[in-house]
Formats: C-alpha cells, sequence, structure tokens
C-alpha cells in the first residue's frame, strides 16, 4: 500500500518538526493576519465591556442578579455559537470553496447585531436588549473562534499547527489586555447626539459595533479562502485511490466523496475524549481564577482596586509570553511532552493557592508569596494548556472534516466559564462551614484548590493512560477504505 504523506507527520510523542518553521513565502500570511486582527478585537471587545457593564445595567433599571444573568448569557452563546457555527462550517466547505467565507460572514453579523442591541438598550431603557445583545456577541465570537481554528488547522502544515495556534492565542490575550486600556480612553466623554447617550458606559458599545462592521468589510475585501497551489498539491495515498493532498480539510481532497468523510475511517475517539477532558480542565482552572482573584485579594491582603489592575496586567504579560515560549517550544518538543507540561504546572499552581488546612486559624492562611507563585503557575498553564489541546485535537482529527469537532470543543470549554465563577465562589464559603468557623479575610481556599489540582491530577493520570491514542491521524492504519487495522 502506497504511503500517504500524512504518516511522515511528527508522531505526537515524538521529536518536534523536523521540516522547519520559516515562513519564506508563506501564502498562509494574508489570511493569517487578518484572523490575527479579527481575534485581537473581538477579545477587546469582550474584556472592554466588563468593567462598565454593571453600572451600564443599573441606570437601566436591572438588579444585580441580572447583572450576574448577563455576564453569563455570554458564555451560553459562545457555547451555543460554537457548536452550530462548527456544523454550518463543515457542511458550508464541503459544498463551496468559499463556505469558510461565508461562514465567518455569518458570524460576524451576529456581533453586528448584538452590538446594536447593546448599545440600543440603553436608548429603549430595556436591560433585556442589553441580555439579548450581548448573547448575540456571545454567538458571534464563539463562532468565530471555531471557523477561525478549524481554518487555521486545516489550511497549516501539520507540523506549524501548534505554532500558529500559539500565535492566534497571542494575539486573544493581547486583546483581552488592551480592552481595558481602550475602555479608558472612553471614561472621559460624555456627551448626547440626537438624544443619544455617548458616555464611559456606551461608548464602548459603539466602539465594538463599528469594529464589527470594520471586520466585515475586512473579511469581505480580504479572505480568499480557496487553496493555495503550494499546499495543494495532490498525491496519491493508496486508498481507494483517492487523490490527497498534503494539507487537511478543504484542502485534503479533490474528490467529494472525500471531502464529506464517508470514506475515511474514524478519528481515535478515545484520545479526542481525553483531550475534551484536559480542554475543560484548563477552562475551568482559569475561570476560578477569573473570578475570585480580586475579592479575595482585596479582603485577604487589603489590596486596593490600582493594586488588582496591576496584578491582571501582569497576567497579560505573563500569559504572552507563555504563548511566544509555547510558539517556539513547539519546534523542539513533542505535543505530547507540552501537553503534560501545561497540566504539571496547573496541579503545582493549584498545590500552591491551598492555604492552610482545615482547623488552622490564623488572620491570613495564604501567605502573599505563595499566592504569587501559584498564581503564576496558573496564569501559565492556561494558554500552554489551551493551545496544545487545539494543534493536539487538530492532529488526531486529521483528515476527517473538523467544523463539528471544534464547534464542541469550544463549547466545552464555554461550559466551565458558565458554572465556575458560581461554584468558586461559594467554595470560598463553603470550606468555612465545613470548619464550623467564621469567614475571614477573603475565604479559605483549600477546598476550591483540592478539587482544581484533583481535575489536574486527573487530567495526568488520562493523559498517561491513553497516551497511545494521543496521536496524528494515520493512512498507514486503514486496511481498506473506513476500516482499522
Amino acid at each position: 500500500m502506497a504511503k500517504h504523506p500524512a504518516t511522515e507527520r511528527t508522531n505526537l510523542i515524538g521529536k518536534g518538526s523536523e521540516t522547519g518553521a520559516g515562513d519564506g513565502d508563506d501564502p498562509t500570511l494574508k489570511w493569517r493576519i487578518l484572523f490575527y486582527v479579527n481575534v485581537f478585537f473581538s477579545c477587546v471587545s469582550f474584556s472592554i465591556i466588563l468593567p462598565s457593564l454593571q453600572p451600564y445595567l443599573s441606570r437601566n433599571h436591572a438588579s444585580a442578579y441580572f447583572y450576574g444573568s448577563t455576564v453569563a448569557i455570554y458564555s451560553v452563546g459562545e457555547m451555543i455559537g460554537a457548536v452550530v457555527f462548527g456544523k454550518i462550517y463543515e457542511r458550508m466547505t464541503i459544498y463551496s470553496k468559499v463556505g469558510a467565507k461565508t461562514t465567518l460572514l455569518m458570524c460576524i453579523a451576529f456581533g453586528i447585531v448584538g452590538s446594536f442591541m447593546y448599545v440600543i438598550g440603553d436608548v429603549v431603557t430595556s436591560p433585556w436588549t442589553i441580555f439579548w445583545g450581548r448573547a448575540l456577541q456571545g454567538l458571534w465570537t464563539g463562532g468565530k473562534q471555531v471557523v477561525e481554528q478549524t481554518y487555521l488547522s486545516e489550511t497549516a502544515p501539520a507540523h506549524r499547527v501548534t505554532e500558529l495556534t500559539s500565535e492566534l492565542g497571542t494575539f486573544a490575550i493581547l486583546g483581552f489586555v488592551c480592552g481595558p486600556s481602550f475602555g479608558a480612553l472612553f471614561t472621559s466623554v460624555d456627551m448626547k447626539v440626537g438624544g443619544i447617550a455617548f458616555d464611559a458606559y456606551t461608548t464602548p458599545g459603539w466602539f465594538i459595533l463599528v469594529l464589527c462592521i470594520a471586520i466585515f468589510f475586512l473579511v469581505v475585501a480580504y479572505f480568499d479562502p480557496e487553496p493555495s497551489p503550494s499546499y495543494g498539491e495532490t498525491k496519491s495515498n493508496g486508498v481507494g485511490g483517492v487523490e490527497v493532498g498534503e494539507s487537511r480539510g478543504g484542502k485534503y481532497s479533490m474528490d467529494k466523496s472525500m471531502d464529506d468523510g464517508t470514506n475515511l475511517a474514524p478519528p481515535n475517539a478515545q484520545g479526542l475524549t481525553v483531550l475534551l477532558f484536559i480542554f475543560v480542565i484548563h477552562f475551568f482552572s482559569f475561570a476560578i481564577q477569573e473570578t475570585i482573584t480580586t475579592p479575595f485579594v482585596l479582603e485577604a491582603y487589603g489590596w486596593n482596586q490600582r493594586d488588582v489592575n496591576l496584578l491582571f496586567v501582569g497576567v497579560g504579560v505573563v500569559s504572552l509570553l507563555t504563548s511566544v515560549v509555547v510558539k517556539y517550544l513547539s519546534r523542539v518538543v513533542s505535543d505530547y511532552n507540552l501537553l503534560i507540561a501545561s497540566l504539571l504546572v496547573g496541579l503545582a499552581g493549584s498545590i500552591f493557592l491551598i492555604d492552610s488546612l482545615p482547623g488552622t486559624e490564623k488572620p491570613i492562611t495564604l501567605p502573599l508569596g505563595r499566592f504569587f507563585i501559584g498564581f503564576t503557575l496558573i496564569t501559565v498553564a492556561f494558554p500552554f494548556g489551551r493551545n496544545v489541546s487545539l494543534s493536539v485535537f487538530s492532529k488526531i482529527l486529521g483528515p476527517t472534516p473538523q467544523g463539528a469537532w471544534f464547534g464542541w470543543m469550544f463549547a466545552a470549554g464555554a461550559l466551565p466559564r458558565i458554572i465556575g465563577p458560581s461554584w468558586s465562589l461559594f467554595a470560598l464559603d463553603l470550606a468555612c462551614q465545613i470548619e464550623h468557623m467564621k469567614c475571614f479575610l477573603g475565604g479559605r481556599t483549600w477546598l476550591e484548590f483540592i478539587v482544581s489540582g484533583g481535575f489536574f491530577l486527573l487530567g495526568l493520570i488520562a493523559a498517561f493512560s491513553f497516551k497511545k491514542d494521543l496521536r496524528p491521524y494515520s493512512y498507514s492504519d486503514v486496511n481498506s477504505v473506513g476500516e482499522m487495522l
């Protein structure tokens, strides 16, 4: 049987890329720049809203409970958008060479409508309009993530997927970090135009609306998803005589029956399940970190809001450096080892953040030094684990249509951001109740991070137990079309 080029790709358990990683005359550069701009400003759109969302809702007569629901509905929208647009992408790219572009434009259209509803809610004094606007914005970002990650995974050379995913993650982190800075520019705005208020609460929403419209026209003008000849050359893989190119997805086949996956052996379900589990673990840890940090440090260490802001600036810097490090490590270290490292770092961070165990009553049970170490390790673990998990997931899928799969993966990542905040605040208080003592100085962290550390440990056990399943899709495993040896 002839050997398919995919079988020569780097095994996840072996060394890194042997083919180099330089861009050179890189035909992916054009869409990469567009994706980086898109993901940067979509993440700006998330973080620019958070500081002003609560007072914005309050002046429109919404309760504190409604504020919590409005924060959560964004993640619900992300979850639904990831699944729905992942499936739409998969079907559209089977029947149209511009299916990726069409699906991406559909996502952005939801962002435009949602952003308009967000700002118009103030005009009509309707918190529910703001609520549903945030839901549609979640649909936009959830769908956009799936389309961009799937297109990257299907189009980029296999040996560069981890590196390019890290680059995409770098721009996402930059967007989260810069969002509040953009918001700060609007704090002094206070005027009315035609009866419509432009102030510190509404101007960030108008800014997002303008960005969505600009991104829409950028995609129309500059995104050409038609395969590049240099990556679309076809070679016989010896599987049913179908011609298959080096890249995956829309480029891996010149035969429509191959494109819909009907003549392919299924990807390794156990490996995919393990990666979904690890992906959820990292997002669960991230949700805890972003929820409890502010109230905890304000109480436990007597910090002020300026100190908290500086801490989160540090989060952005550390996350950015981590993404850059992962990009270069992916060239020399196997994805499997990077995946294990992300779980070990997360486990270590959780252990450092466990305060004095039950029965120890001290004014401050978690020393500031330990907090900084644990907090930094958790900050490193998230971009590390997220980027590598996405890359490994893509390589296990191989030539299998990836849109729906990535939809479920990003939906799984959104779930901890829905339930994580409520659990994390509850756990700080529950630990005190278990000890039959009064909570003081931010609550007790031992329960919170024993659970979080336990998940990281389970992730390590799963990765070690199913190591053989965490490898790329290989045509050499196919005895005949659709059958595995």
